[in-house]
């Protein structure tokens, strides 16, 4: 058997004691549970001892007035609804008072009806509000779930499958029949893409906004770009390639989280190396435009196709064409390297021209 809802708690916020008392008397015929203060610093003190639903604040109060009051209210408890109640119906003053979070406006002197009309709209706005946040937190929960059984359930017995897959690969035990050995290479080929995609999946789901602040740390664009040529040099020259760095602002000052940005430039770079053409140069450029910092990451490779630019940053994104679609990958890289770009307040774009290469752009708040 359901529990039936309690009343909607209404605060009224009025230095006019009439004002005060006639709301309290309509409002708890209605049904709601009503609360009164006769200031705004008696207001504040209410909402932070016994939260209201609602509130209806009077603009002009000795003290405290009520735009403060509602700016107070809005900054500590964002889902309560605040009505501004005047004497002084002038325009300025409603637009002022929805810019500060208001939700509607009522002008002295206001008949029951429409405060009846305009408590109902105001305490469903706040049960959508509620629903909103009840829905995101049901989401984080059943995310963190999924991350939990992705990592622990679904990871290890990949790992092992392929752990036992190395045995007749390698033939550790003998010989394997020529026929079965073509299978059991694509086996093993196709469990590490999918171990890829799976920590590829996990990374992006554990970016979060909060913990990247709580790494940055100050740096400048010269030091971020030399830790990207240490770490990247290695694999272009294995693909035959040359890396080319250029820096022409080395002492711009950068405040990054230097572990998930180098990821973020170094998968970029793993991306030109992979599309580029045989022998061909990676170029990563470092530059200052206006309060950003630059950082070009070109190839030489096939380009991307104005119709495929707006969609090579989506999650799973893989491109139609055959000399891309041949080439291994997750379809997460990018949406990752997006990401981490735009936690920091920056992002990523790419300029390119199909069959001249492509450059992706990333830029950082310097």
């Amino acid at each position: 058997m359901s529990s039936q809802r309690p009343p909607a708690h209404v605060l009224c916020i009025d230095d006019d004691e009439v004002a005060r008392e006639s709301s309290e008397v309509l409002l708890t015929r209605w049904g709601f549970r009503v609360s009164l203060a006769a200031s705004g610093e008696a207001g504040l003190a209410a909402v932070e001892s016994d939260p209201p639903d609602l509130i209806l604040v009077d603009l002009q109060m000795p003290g405290i007035d009520g735009l403060e009051v509602l700016e107070r209210v809005r900054e500590d408890h964002p889902s309560i609804i605040c009505i501004m109640i005047t004497g002084h119906a002038t325009l300025q003053t409603a637009v002022e008072a929805m810019k500060q979070g208001a939700y509607d406006f009522l002008a002295k002197p206001f008949s029951p009806d429409e405060l009846k009309l305009t408590v109902a709209r105001g305490l469903e706005r706040r049960q959508l509000i509620l629903e909103t946040e009840e829905l995101k937190a049901e989401k984080a929960l059943m995310q963190a779930n999924f991350m939990t059984l992705v990592s622990h359930q679904m990871r290890s017995p990949l790992a092992a499958v392929r752990q036992l897959l190395e045995v007749p690969a390698s033939q550790t035990l003998g010989p394997v029949p020529e026929a079965y050995q073509g299978f059991i290479q694509r086996a093993v080929v196709r469990l590490d893409l999918l171990a890829r995609t799976l920590n590829a999946w996990l990374a992006m789901s554990r970016l979060d906004q909060d913990g990247i602040d709580s790494r940055k740390g100050s740096g400048n664009l010269g030091e971020l770009i030399r830790h990207l040529e240490q770490r990247a040099e290695a694999d272009v020259a294995a693909a035959g390639q040359t890396l080319k760095i250029e820096v022409g602002d080395p002492d711009t000052q950068v405040t990054v989280d230097q572990e998930s940005i180098l990821e973020a430039l170094y998968n970029l770079v793993s991306n030109a190396v992979k599309y580029n053409q045989p022998q061909g140069v990676v170029t990563v450029q470092g530059r200052t435009q206006g309060n950003m910092a630059i950082i070009a990451i070109s190839d030489q490779g096939p380009g991307v196709p104005a119709r495929e630019a707006d969609y090579i940053f989506d999650e799973f994104y893989r491109s139609r064409r055959q000399e891309i679609k041949a080439k291994p990958g997750t379809g997460l890289g990018l949406a990752i390297a997006r990401k981490v770009a735009r936690a920091h307040g920056g992002d990523i774009t790419v300029e390119s021209e199909p069959g001249q290469g492509a450059t992706f752009l990333v830029s950082l708040p310097c």
